[in-house]
């Protein structure tokens, strides 16, 4: 079903919108989910949060696309639930999400420096400069929090060669900050 299709059936409050959601884009939401909150179950009540939160905003959001639209809430849930089970701790370097606090600024207190619509901007801008393989793998790995493995496989590519991409990706990307007057 097309996605202007389930919007409309969102539209009239009609419940196969989210049975039409679920059967089109449920496993890349699940693997978003999986690939943050690292467990099933919690993955699970992220999922059923997240449908509940679209139910919720459209209408009146008529989101464009859809399918980012819902990731974006996917995400949002999911780092939202692995921050609570570590309750500040750090989990260590294995979650993607924690390779790009090196090039971005902290979001934490009320005096953060920074504007979060403005840095999205800003790093939509960054992306967009970007060679359509290396924009790819680092969308995969720091929005969806695909492995490296996985990513390198489909870009067909050593893991290592992007393990090295994808850091020079971060390092150009603190640098552009900087230019643009954010500071880390």
């Amino acid at each position: 079903m097309e996605d202007e299709r389930i919007i409309q059936l969102f539209f009239a409050r009609d419940e196969l919108a989210l049975a039409e959601l679920k059967q089109k884009y449920g496993e890349i939401f699940k693997r978003i989910a999986l690939n943050i909150t690292r467990s099933a179950p919690d993955a699970e009540e992220v999922l059923s949060d997240a449908y509940l939160g679209v139910w919720r905003t459209i209408p009146p959001q008529r989101p464009d696309p859809l399918l980012s639209y819902v990731a974006k809430i996917v995400r949002n849930l999911s780092c939202k639930k692995m921050r609570y089970n570590s309750a500040g701790i750090r989990r260590g370097n294995d979650l993607p999400l924690y390779e790009l606090e090196e090039c971005l600024p902290s979001s934490e207190g009320t005096e953060a420096d920074f504007d979060a619509k403005e840095l999205s901007r800003l790093i939509n801008r960054f992306l967009s400069d970007l060679d359509k393989k290396t924009r790819i793998a680092f969308v995969r790995r720091y929005f969806y929090c695909d492995a490296v493995k996985d990513i390198a496989s489909a870009l067909r590519m050593r893991a290592h060669t992007l393990t090295v991409r994808l850091s020079r990706t971060r390092e150009k990307l603190a640098e552009f900050l900087k230019k643009e007057g954010i500071t880390i």
